[in-house]
């Protein structure tokens, strides 16, 4: 069906969510290849942030292929309380599979999910250049053993390698980096294409599937 034109973004039950909730990397890879986006937004449990990523977290391998396609990371350190108050009490009516509209350190802070965070930031951080986190997010990170890692690459400048990096896919564009055949007409060198596609950070292409927490 996807060789003869079906789209990936056109039926009403999210294709790529079912993928994601079936953890089946097999097909997740064959509908991001087709362009299935992944900055979605699930009608039902809408969150700050695309609602992919709260299939992926305890995934290694499903995270870094959503961030590998143009997953909106920043939305996840976008927090609108910053360093003020936020609430100390879970939203009425929360469960570990129903989540409310809220922000990415509300959900991440959650008792049945704070024992990932540490490393759920740690590979996003891989794909942006300098962001702030808010107080409570830092809380709960600082507690997890990754946190010296977290802190030190918060702390100090990116490589300029990896800022051109992230330059030139916000040049070419979530659309194009969700079309694989776009960077064949680049002409660039593949390992220069390998590298603007994370490739060293695809853990399925790897057949590395130990990523699971």
């Amino acid at each position: 069906l996807l060789n003869a034109g079906a789209l990936t973004n056109q039926d009403p039950i999210n294709c790529l969510q079912i993928a994601l909730r079936m953890g089946n990397y097999e097909l997740m890879n064959l509908l991001l290849r087709h362009g299935a986006n992944v900055n979605y937004f699930c009608r039902v449990n809408t969150t700050h942030f695309p609602s992919a990523l709260q299939y992926a977290l305890k995934d290694e391998v499903m995270l870094r292929m959503l961030l590998n396609y143009g997953y909106d990371v920043h939305r996840c350190f976008d927090c609108r309380r910053g360093n003020a108050a936020h609430s100390r009490y879970v939203t009425d009516g929360w469960t570990s599979t129903v989540i409310k509209d809220t922000m990415f350190c509300e959900v991440i802070t959650l008792s049945w999910l704070k024992h990932v965070s540490g490393k759920v930031v740690r590979v996003m951080l891989d794909y942006v250049d300098h962001v702030k986190i808010c107080w409570k997010l830092e809380a709960a990170l600082k507690e997890q053993e990754l946190w010296p890692d977290i802190h030190f690459i918060l702390t100090n400048p990116r490589s300029l390698k990896h800022l051109c990096r992230l330059k030139i896919r916000a040049c070419m564009g979530r659309l194009r980096l969700r079309c694989p055949v776009f960077m064949t007409f680049l002409p660039l060198p593949n390992c220069l294409k390998d590298y603007i596609l994370f490739k060293e950070y695809d853990l399925y292409g790897q057949e590395n599937f130990t990523g699971i927490y």
